[in-house]
């Protein structure tokens, strides 16, 4: 009877079609339908059984890592749960010192541009400021002059005393007198 069905669908007999048995259309989508699900078997048993696998070790890091979380967390502090709350204490004291840290820079920065506006208006002191300049002149020329009078004292204090080492009864004076 099959070999009918074959024919009829192979030369396109549509005439005959009360030769074609329904009992075997259901027999043929049956075995297609088992040799489709023989494929999928093929791809779908061996994907459950890896992905059975990898979240077996997905759970089994997850529990590795919170284990060692917690041991890391007793090693630091086994009492901070007490801690917290100074520590959150702290965050808002710290928050309002920053708070309060940049309001003074705000301010200071008004400041310095307070600052920047009136040396703007200083500029009537150009005259004063050549006058500084020559009297900077004065200064490094005494300045020149007294280190030549220091080196002038300096060798007549040297010459003083090879003088006063020089002469006899002062040197012998030298070692009874204390100064």
């Amino acid at each position: 009877m099959s070999d009918k069905i074959i024919r009829m669908d192979k030369q396109g007999d549509s005439g005959n079609q009360d030769v074609v048995i329904k009992g075997d259309a259901m027999e043929r989508f049956a075995n297609a339908f088992e040799a489709s699900a023989r494929r999928w078997e093929l791809i779908v048993y061996p994907a459950l059984l890896a992905f059975v696998v990898l979240a077996a070790y997905g759970f089994f890091l997850i529990y590795t890592l919170s284990k060692d979380i917690n041991t890391l967390a007793r090693g630091m502090d086994p009492e901070m749960g007490k801690h917290l709350g100074h520590i959150s204490e702290s965050v808002i004291y710290l928050s309002e010192n920053i708070r309060t840290m940049t309001r003074r820079v705000h301010d200071m920065s008004v400041s310095v541009d307070d600052m920047s506006g009136k040396m703007d208006e200083l500029d009537h002191l150009e005259p004063m400021l050549l006058t500084m300049r020559g009297m900077n002149t004065s200064m490094g020329s005494m300045n020149h002059h007294i280190g030549t009078m220091t080196l002038t004292t300096d060798a007549m204090r040297y010459d003083v005393g090879r003088m006063g080492n020089s002469m006899r009864p002062m040197n012998f004076m030298n070692n009874f007198v204390p100064w």
